[in-house]
């Protein structure tokens, strides 16, 4: 593998290694699952964080996950590529295939949500046979304020402003971290170019059919003649949001330990003599506890069925939340999936 030699792409490497040691730890010598597409983003993650193994201690194993969405001559150029990157960077391979649109199929979300969901999940998978207690991801700065710019079109409160966080648990014994979030997408274009390597063009990423790829083409060239720091500035407003939704979050999980019975529900009495915020974070602490991340419609849901006090409210997982003789309790009819999102 050529190593680089120019001083900013040698600077983002020991960045990126900061960034694994900060919230994984050093590797030890463990493994490390590395998601490669063949794309400029996660090609350049694979080929820094390679470079850099003596820095964060882990050692790289790379796994390309295929969505079996695309054409066969498309899986193939992809596949192609990041066995060809692999052996680049001298790191073993793994190809994991995912039926994404079976996924689909089968519940009511769209492609694009299956598509995460069995991604994250086969790289737990991965991660567990390997005996890797960390999977790296390659999302940028650029994905960061997309995200952000999402949530907002779509209502988000603070949760969806506090965007992707940079680490957070697959399962009980695989954490997801993604020590990109300070890097741009041109960065990673140059840092392949650093390591003499040409990425595979993605097509999907054309389609503006897809509400990300129309943020990403028509909004964000449009506030970067605004102001070309954009994607920075949110990036720094997640982050900002991101502390203050954390300790909300405590409170809540303080205020519902306060309350719960010896049977682990809430007793409505006490939920609703909470300020009304409050019920917000207590309600979604609750829903934590069970392996579930209640969206803001959900939590309105939840919250309208508390305030009438008696009924049901279907959650992702199979989950739902029963308030009935004076109680709020969430069931599950199936273990919870935390690989989701």
């Amino acid at each position: 593998m050529t190593l680089p030699t120019d001083r900013r792409i040698r600077e983002i490497g020991r960045g990126i290694a900061r960034q694994v040691v900060e919230h994984l730890g050093s590797g030890a010598g463990r493994p490390l699952v590395v998601a490669v597409s063949g794309g400029a983003d996660s090609s350049a993650l694979l080929l820094l964080l390679t470079d850099t193994q003596s820095r964060h201690g882990w050692r790289v194993r790379a796994a390309h996950v295929d969505h079996l969405i695309q054409s066969d001559s498309i899986r193939s150029e992809f596949r192609a590529s990041a066995a060809e990157l692999s052996q680049t960077a001298g790191v073993p391979l793994h190809l994991v295939e995912a039926d994404a649109t079976t996924e689909a199929d089968d519940s009511s979300d769209g492609l694009e949500a299956a598509a995460r969901r069995v991604r994250y999940r086969a790289l737990t998978e991965l991660a567990l046979s390997l005996g890797a207690p960390a999977v790296a991801v390659a999302h940028t700065q650029d994905d960061q304020a997309e995200t952000i710019m999402l949530h907002l079109l779509r209502g988000s409160g603070l949760d969806g402003l506090s965007g992707m966080p940079r680490s957070r648990s697959l399962s009980d014994n695989v954490t997801l971290v993604r020590p990109m979030l300070d890097v741009s997408r041109a960065e990673t274009e140059q840092v392949c170019r650093a390591y003499e390597w040409t990425p595979v063009h993605d097509p999907t990423n054309d389609d503006l059919v897809h509400t990300r790829n129309r943020v990403r083409q028509s909004l964000m060239p449009l506030m970067r003649e605004i102001n070309p720091n954009v994607s920075h500035r949110l990036a720094e407003l997640a982050l900002a949001v991101g502390s203050d939704r954390e300790l909300l979050d405590l409170v809540g999980q303080q205020a519902l330990e306060q309350i719960l019975d010896a049977d682990g529900r809430v007793p409505r009495r006490m939920f609703m003599s909470l300020p009304g915020p409050l019920q917000v974070r207590v309600v979604r602490a609750q829903a934590r506890a069970h392996g579930v991340t209640l969206s803001s419609e959900r939590t309105a849901s939840a919250l309208q069925v508390i305030h009438n006090g008696h009924g049901v409210v279907e959650l992702p997982e199979g989950a739902c939340l029963r308030v009935a003789a004076g109680v709020v309790a969430f069931e599950r009819s199936s273990p919870p999936d935390t690989a989701t999102g």
